[in-house]
């Protein structure tokens, strides 16, 4: 799976099965704690569903690893982390090839982040493209559980699908108990990147496509 910008600055991603376009890519990254660090993928198409594109976890050097690869073949824009986690953050801003925002005035809030083309990105010493992380928002991070909910609603009403293929552990970590998926780092790097593309959308309700999608949602035993 790669992505690459076409000249009207929609993000067209090579899958499986055929070419996708999302007006944006982001990720979200949960920190290692009792499990493994995980990093996770999602596009936005223009009718505002959500697809779950490619995933990787490890260590924190394998998500510093991972996150720049997802920048690079899938031109991701935006990287949610929690920064309470100041050493796991901190790691990151060794990476060339992301950025910060230092001012927290300046973090994305509602407004989304405009496509633009590579040769309209910000650069990094090596050349190539950044991408910015930026800190979850408080209020997320403080009602986890209720972004979490709000995140299985997503779910459930098919506003959200998983590319199974390249996302084999989210897909078996969504089958898990509640009290599993509150300490899940996999979860929270679903939340953090899911809430911050409602975020921008600026609300809640959002239309199903009419088309068919890309590929089908798994199917989950309700718990």
């Amino acid at each position: 799976m790669r992505a690459q910008y076409r000249e009207n600055g929609v993000i067209e991603v090579s899958g499986t099965s055929r070419k996708e376009d999302f007006n944006r890519i982001w990720a979200g990254i949960g920190w290692p704690d009792r499990d493994t660090g995980y990093i996770c993928v999602v596009g936005e198409r223009a009718d505002s569903r959500r697809h779950c594109l490619w995933e990787k976890r490890g260590g924190l050097w394998e998500l510093g690893e991972a996150a720049l690869e997802a920048k690079d073949r899938l031109l991701v824009e935006l990287i949610w982390v929690d920064a309470r986690d100041d050493l796991a953050t901190s790691y990151l801003r060794t990476l060339d090839g992301l950025c910060f925002y230092e001012n927290p005035a300046d973090k994305p809030s509602s407004q989304p982040v405009s496509t633009a083309s590579p040769s309209d990105t910000s650069r990094s010493k090596s050349g190539g493209a950044t991408a910015i992380v930026a800190p979850v928002p408080e209020k997320v991070v403080t009602n986890y559980r209720s972004a979490l909910e709000k995140t299985r609603g997503m779910i459930l009403e098919g506003r959200l699908l998983i590319h199974e293929g390249n996302c084999p552990l989210l897909g078996y970590t969504l089958r898990q108990p509640l009290d599993e998926l509150l300490k899940s780092p996999v979860m929270k790097a679903l939340v953090w990147v899911l809430t911050a593309l409602e975020d921008a959308k600026g609300n809640g309700l959002l239309e199903a496509p009419s088309q068919d999608p890309w590929y089908a949602n798994i199917l989950r035993d309700d718990r």
